[in-house]
């Protein structure tokens, strides 16, 4: 039997080229991560200020809900007052009444009102009294 020969240059020629596809992949890749680095450089004060950007807008966030958590507060009070009000209404209007009642009253009363005269009672003296007693053991 003839022994085939086996294509060695096929083997060579797809070795050689899966080793250049390497290098340049291993190329491509240095040069994309050296670009990646300088990216990342000349964003990073847009990153820092995006982070300070966003603390600050949680600090405000945060100012926000406690400034609507106290005028929810507020507005309970409010609300609280105002029903204390209803019932503070009726009782004037009780008394209004009552005030008007009591005008009504005083004004059918005399300007005048004669008060009988006074006389003045005799003076009376008192009797001059000469008594001594035992008392002082005299």
């Amino acid at each position: 039997m003839t022994e085939r020969r086996r294509p060695v240059h096929l083997a060579v020629a797809l070795g050689v080229s899966a080793g250049v596809y390497a290098v340049s992949l291993a190329a491509v890749t240095g040069l994309q991560a050296g670009t990646d680095a300088a990216v990342a450089t000349e964003r990073a004060p847009a990153v820092d200020a995006l982070a300070k950007l966003k603390s600050g807008n949680d600090r405000l966030a945060a100012k926000i809900d406690a400034a609507g958590a106290a005028y929810g507060a507020a507005a309970d009070s409010y609300r609280e007052a105002a029903r204390g009000l209803d019932g503070l209404d009726g009782r004037l209007a009780a008394l209004a009444k009552s005030v008007a009642g009591i005008e009504g009253a005083a004004v059918s009363l005399p300007a005048r009102v004669p008060l009988p005269s006074v006389t003045r009672a005799r003076t009376v003296t008192v009797p001059t009294v000469h008594a001594t007693t035992g008392a002082s053991g005299k």
